[in-house]
């Protein structure tokens, strides 16, 4: 025959299942054919009577054994050396076809320059004259020939004959093998035919549904059976369809229940469409349910699906139907939440909608020509609307979106559903005050809220709380102010520092609406005072510094007269606070000063009644400054100081016996001090022992004079007087308290007031050497009181 005579017929199809993979290794690969992985140095393909290795003067067939001892040396290409093995194992003459179709493929190609590479030469230049007689495929022609093995292993015998037609017949008669598979397909869907011509004859269900089966076993892609088969099994009722679709924004979720160990293939019918349309099926784990998610399906149509199961990938049973479903997805998100007299809604629209409209109806429910209460046409970047104006009540939102269908039309969602009430909600608070207190603290009123009731709150971030008017559930406000009441007769106050925004709030059950505010600083409270008389007439005070403080204010009061001083915190920890108070009795005042105050001026020198000299209320006072912010004067810590009382002790001696030696028989004990002459006239009449400050400039003080000593008795109270002495061997170290030795002497604080003198003699039995004495001011009041003792050389006597 020669070589022409040995090539044969050429194929102008691979009628290969596997060619699409093949293609898309290949193409990774970066080959033109897949002859040119299977070739080496010095080494050329033959395909004369088979598919051979050629070395030299010897020949190899490329078996499947040596094409997977081929993937194993070669690992880069070994799943396109498998696949090419499974081919040769599947057909022993379907990879010297596959071969030669892309040869021609290649030698077809205009101004090609790689030609049959690998290619013995003698039948490379054979093949070349070959190709030149056969007719040359277009993309369209070539595409339907190569799926051709694809749609004939998997029954889809009616997409197959699609194929052949864009094939076209000269192309079939000139490849003998796409004649014969041609000549095959006709008797197939012929048989086909002729079940689906019973099934439509059929009177009965039961056997219309045997000779549709029929039909899709032979064409698995019968679309004539396949809505045959649809239209028997339609639910009669939405809520009986075994297999349920839903919408989810713009996919389509399939469900429905699969016993194990069976596929499924699911389709889409469009009405308006004859072809059903596959929709990829997930495969379920054992025990779950069969899904699928349509992501094809097209706005504004109407749909139905069908999943039918399978075996050996061809329809076996009747399908599952899904109820018709109108492709017209609602808004998401949709929430509604009620204000007073009126409520909002929100809503979140699916991308691509023309428009929506928010319907407000009864809580029943819209029924069929029932009257809506409310509309509004939202365009498509809107998300919220609010109705206003409504009565208490239970009420029901719809969102409908509007679609537009493939036809131009408009189509409407079945609506998005949410109640919403509306409650009866508080009057507002419509005015709030903070009023100052002259004794401290303050008052908070206000008017409207009738018969609500109202908490004073404060948010911690100011610029995050709702404006006036906002409605709000009652359990997202902060909490209530505990210190701090509404409408009460008696001043309050924090326990400590406190600057912000009070906001009024009325509650009625579980609503809230945002009244006005105030912003109110109020000075943390002055804590720990206490006034240590020194030696040059100075009075040191001590206190607790008062948290968040900047300055303190102390002012004092002693025979009518008041002084005032501002001292700052960093002077305080620096210096101490020191007034030039003298002897004279004096009552002390410290308070926070507040940052949004100015210092005071001097305080008025007349009688306490003409002002008052530390005034809480920021109202009245000078020092409040000019600023929105209402500033709370706490009424100051204070101290009343007595005068310097000076208690003295001297033993009273005599000389006994021949060697005249000087013995102690009594004590004489002197009082000298200054009266209780401090003012009254400070704020905070009752005395507190917290509190404190320190002059940064001291005003000219108005002090009683110290030569003028009134009796002792008019002191406010004096310490007891104990001489407690130690004799005999313990005498080596005074007395350490009242307790440390025996007690000679008791003098009463009365008993010392009666007199500025007294004499008290010292208990029979005289003293003898060695002793040592010591006298001890007891009692509440022996801080305020000076002692004063002899010289050292009379108390102790060896």
């Amino acid at each position: 025959m020669g070589l022409p005579g040995a090539l044969g017929s050429l194929p102008l199809a691979p009628i290969a299942p596997e060619y699409g993979e093949l293609m898309r290794l290949q193409y990774a690969a970066g080959l033109a054919h897949f002859g040119e992985v299977l070739v080496g140095d010095g080494e050329t393909l033959s395909v004369l009577d088979g598919l051979f290795l050629c070395v030299g003067n010897r020949r190899h067939h490329l078996g499947a054994a040596r094409l997977r001892a081929l993937a194993d040396a070669n690992p880069s290409q070994g799943p396109l050396l498998r696949l090419l093995a499974d081919i040769q194992t599947r057909d022993a003459s379907a990879l010297r076809r596959v071969l030669l179709h892309q040869l021609i493929g290649l030698l077809q190609e205009p101004g090609a320059r790689r030609k049959a590479s690998g290619l013995d030469p003698a039948e490379a230049a054979l093949l070349e004259l070959a190709v030149a007689a056969l007719p040359v495929l277009d993309a369209r022609q070539r595409k339907a020939a190569e799926s051709l093995g694809g749609l004939w292993q998997q029954r889809r015998l009616r997409a197959a004959a699609r194929a052949l037609d864009a094939v076209g017949p000269a192309v079939v008669r000139a490849d003998p093998a796409l004649a014969h598979l041609a000549s095959r397909l006709g008797r197939r869907l012929g048989r086909c035919d002729r079940s689906l011509a019973a099934a439509r004859a059929a009177q009965d269900t039961e056997p219309a549904r045997t000779h549709y089966l029929d039909a899709l076993r032979t064409a698995a892609d019968d679309d004539t059976a396949t809505r045959g088969l649809i239209k028997l099994e339609r639910p009669r009722r939405p809520g009986d369809a075994p297999l349920t679709a839903r919408l989810s924004g713009d996919r389509v979720l399939l469900a429905w229940p699969v016993p194990d160990g069976r596929s499924w293939r699911a389709v889409r019918l469009t009405r308006g469409t004859d072809r059903p349309a596959v929709v990829p099926v997930t495969a379920p784990a054992p025990g779950a349910r069969g899904t699928a998610v349509d992501h094809g399906a097209r706005r504004g149509t109407l749909v139905r699906y069908a999943v039918f199961p399978l075996l050996d990938g061809v329809p076996d049973g009747p399908p599952l139907v899904s109820a018709p479903l109108l492709v017209a997805p609602d808004a998401e998100d949709l929430t509604v939440t009620d204000a007073p007299a009126r409520l909002t809604a929100r809503w979140t629209l699916p991308p691509g909608t023309a428009r929506a409209t928010v319907l407000l109806h009864a809580a029943d429910g819209p029924e069929p020509g029932g009257k809506v209460l409310a509309r509004h046409d939202a365009g498509a970047h809107e998300d919220m609307h609010t109705f206003t104006g409504l009565r208490p009540g239970s009420y029901l939102v719809r969102v409908v979106c509007h679609h537009s269908s493939p036809e131009g039309r408009e189509v409407e969602s079945a609506g998005a559903r949410a109640a919403g009430v509306v409650h009866a909600w508080p009057e507002a608070v419509t005015a709030l005050t903070a009023e100052p207190d002259p004794e401290g603290g303050v008052r908070f009123a206000g008017a409207g809220a009738d018969g609500a009731e109202v908490r004073l709150v404060t948010w911690s971030d100011p610029a995050g709380a709702p404006p006036e008017g906002t409605g709000l559930p009652v359990d997202a406000l902060p909490a209530a102010l505990p210190w701090a009441a509404y409408g009460t007769a008696h001043p309050v106050a924090p326990p400590s520092a406190f600057t912000g925004r009070v906001v009024a709030v009325a509650i009625r059950g579980e609503r809230a609406v945002v009244g006005p505010a105030v912003r109110v600083d109020i000075p943390a409270p002055v804590t720990g005072l206490r006034g240590l008389r020194e030696h040059d007439g100075q009075v040191r005070l001590v206190f607790d510094w008062p948290s968040d403080a900047g300055s303190v204010e102390v002012e004092w009061e002693q025979a009518g007269a008041r002084d005032r001083s501002r001292v700052s915190r960093s002077r305080y920890l620096r210096e101490g606070l020191r007034l030039p108070i003298g002897p004279a009795a004096v009552r002390i005042g410290v308070r926070a000063a507040s940052r949004h105050e100015r210092p005071a001026g001097p305080p008025p020198q007349d009688s306490a009644a003409a002002a008052p000299a530390v005034d809480a209320a920021g109202a009245t006072d000078p020092t409040a400054g000019a600023t929105d912010t209402t500033v709370v004067r706490r009424a100051p810590a204070v101290l009343d100081l007595p005068g310097d009382v000076v208690v003295s002790f001297r033993l009273v001696t005599r000389r006994r016996g021949l060697a005249r030696r000087v013995t102690a028989e009594a004590v004489e004990v002197t009082v000298t001090g200054v009266g209780a002459g401090a003012g009254a006239g400070l704020p905070g009449s009752s005395p507190d022992p917290d509190g404190a400050g320190t002059p940064d400039t001291a005003s000219p003080s108005g002090l009683s004079d110290p030569s003028d000593l009134p009796h002792p008795s008019d002191h406010p109270g004096l310490p007891d007087l104990v001489l407690v002495a130690r004799a005999g061997d313990a005498a080596t170290a005074r007395p350490r308290h009242p307790e440390d030795g025996d007690v000679l002497v008791r003098l009463t604080g009365a008993e010392l007031a009666a007199s500025p003198r007294t004499v008290r003699e010292l208990p029979a039995g005289p003293l003898r050497p060695p002793y040592a004495l010591r006298a001890f001011l007891a009692g509440r009041h022996a801080g305020s009181v000076r002692l004063e003792e002899p010289a050292l050389s009379t108390l102790v006597v060896r």
